[in-house]
C-alpha cells in the first residue's frame, strides 16, 4: 500500500492489517502476471509476424499470442487497485497485442487478398521487425507472398 500513498501521507494512515497487506502483495503480483501474459503474447505474435511465409510458426504463435490476449483480458478487470500508469501501461500493451492479432487474422482469411489486408499485414510484420528503415517493399511483397500462399493451401485443401 506504501506505493499507493504519497510520502506525506505515510504518517497519517494507520499500519495495514495482515489481511491488507496480503491483498496488496495479491494485486502486485497480478498485475506483474498480466504484464507477463502480455509480454509473452506480444513476442509470440511478433515472432508469428516475422515467419508469416512459415504457416506452422504463424499458427502455433498465433495460438499462444491468443490465448495469452484472453488470459490477460480476464484478468485485467480482477484487479481492483492499481496505479493509473501501471493500468495505462497493460492496457497499451493489450491493444498492441490486439492489433498484432487482427494482422495476423487476415493470414488466410479470404481466397484473394485484398489491397488493404496486405497493408495490414506488411505493417505488422514491419512493425514486428523493429520499424527499420528503408525498403517497405519487401515487408509489402513477403505479406503478399504469405498471404497467397495460405489462398493456395486454402484452395488445395478444399
Amino acid at each position: 500500500m506504501s506505493e499507493y500513498l504519497t510520502p506525506s501521507q505515510h504518517g497519517a494512515w494507520p499500519e495495514p492489517t495482515k489481511f491488507n497487506q496480503l491483498r496488496i502483495k495479491t494485486e502486485m503480483q497480478l498485475v506483474r502476471l498480466i504484464n507477463a501474459e502480455l509480454d509473452l503474447g506480444i513476442r509470440d505474435a511478433r515472432q508469428a509476424l516475422k515467419c508469416v511465409d512459415t504457416r506452422t510458426i504463424v499458427e502455433e504463435c498465433h495460438h499462444r499470442a491468443k490465448r495469452a490476449c484472453v488470459t490477460a483480458a480476464r484478468l485485467i478487470p480482477l484487479v481492483a487497485e492499481i496505479t493509473e500508469d501501471e493500468r495505462d501501461t497493460v492496457e497499451s500493451k493489450l491493444n498492441r497485442l490486439q492489433r498484432m492479432l487482427e494482422a495476423l487474422a487476415t493470414v488466410g482469411s479470404r481466397p484473394a487478398p485484398a489491397k488493404d489486408e496486405i497493408a495490414v499485414l506488411a505493417c505488422a510484420v514491419w512493425e514486428a521487425r523493429g520499424r527499420p528503415e528503408g525498403l517497405p517493399e519487401d515487408d509489402w511483397f513477403r505479406a503478399e507472398r504469405a498471404l497467397k500462399a495460405q489462398v493456395e493451401s486454402h484452395a488445395v485443401c478444399t
